[in-house]
């Protein structure tokens, strides 16, 4: 008696082969190909979420850094995966540092144009005397006209996302001023800084929003910033590293050259988040040991 199998004519296998084979064939190089896709997704995120971390934790001058953000980047451009750096937040100091540092700066350049974020041109320091410099490294000062014009802009920094009305302005910088114009006044000063900060580089540096002004932070790095974010890391996890980078990081007091009378809860504020930082310390220094000396002195 013949099997199953033996009862299917001979030319029909081969040709069934064929079609199986095929058909495997199809199936491997899809899951193969399904396979490669996914694990260039997983390791262009591994190294995304390895150079996040190194930017912000480690020295940004380190090679490691470096080479992290190379690898990142050259998997972003060799895979097309462009949409992580719509996520500024997260994905900005990544493209910035690489911008900096000229690692893989034509697709960097891209993605920053894709994303619509644009590199830091100036460093202000206010942890001490009130400071801009034109770039990150510190090495040219932005000089402003008077002394007034300096302190609208601190004044409009610290006013952040809410702004300021003229009248908020006249209250806090000119309340002293005796000219039959004031509005002009400010109008003018507003002008100057403007022109100063386009001087410095800075695209659309002063905004005007239904009668509030606003500084542009996009391309401005300021210390108050870090400063704000250590101490919240600290609060949640009280580490030595954070202390000293908070003490590293207060030059001064805020706004130490500028009388600026408006500045005074913040000036409290900070120098609390100092101390804090300063008392944990010296509760983390070990006990000094004196040397025990027998009953009834040295004998």
């Amino acid at each position: 008696m013949y099997s199953h199998f033996e009862t299917i004519p001979v030319f029909v296998v081969p040709h069934t082969l064929q079609t199986v084979s095929h058909a495997l064939c199809i199936a491997i190089t899809t899951t193969f190909a399904y396979f490669c896709a996914a694990s260039n997704w997983v390791a262009t995120m591994a190294y995304g979420v390895l150079v996040r971390a190194a930017i912000e934790t480690k020295d940004k001058d380190c090679e490691e850094t470096a080479g992290l953000a190379r690898r990142y980047l050259k998997l972003c451009s060799d895979n097309g995966l462009h949409e992580y750096f719509r996520l500024r937040r997260a994905y900005g100091p990544v493209l910035e540092f690489a911008y900096d540092n000229g690692i893989e700066a034509d697709f960097a350049r891209q993605m920053m144009e894709f994303a619509g974020y644009r590199p830091k041109k100036a460093h202000v320091e206010s942890l001490g005397a009130f400071t801009v410099y034109r770039d990150k490294a510190r090495r040219s000062i932005v000089k402003f006209r008077t002394k007034k014009e300096r302190e609208l802009l601190a004044f409009l920094l610290d006013a952040g996302d809410k702004g300021a009305t003229k009248e908020q302005m006249h209250n806090a910088i000119w309340w002293e001023s005796e000219s039959g114009n004031i509005k002009n006044l400010i109008a003018v000063n507003l002008s100057h800084l403007k022109n100063d900060l386009e001087g410095a580089g800075l695209r659309e540096p002063v905004i005007c929003r239904e009668n509030r002004y606003f500084i542009s932070r996009e391309e401005i790095e300021w210390d108050i910033d870090l400063f704000e974010k250590t101490y919240e890391e600290f609060r949640h996890h009280s580490t030595k590293e954070l202390a000293r980078k908070l003490l590293t990081l207060y030059k001064g007091e805020y706004l130490s050259d500028l009388e600026a009378l408006w500045a005074a809860a913040k000036r409290i504020r900070y120098r609390e988040m100092y101390e804090e930082a300063q008392a944990y310390l010296s509760m983390k220094q070990p006990a000094k040991r004196t040397a025990s000396l027998p009953l009834g002195g040295r004998s």
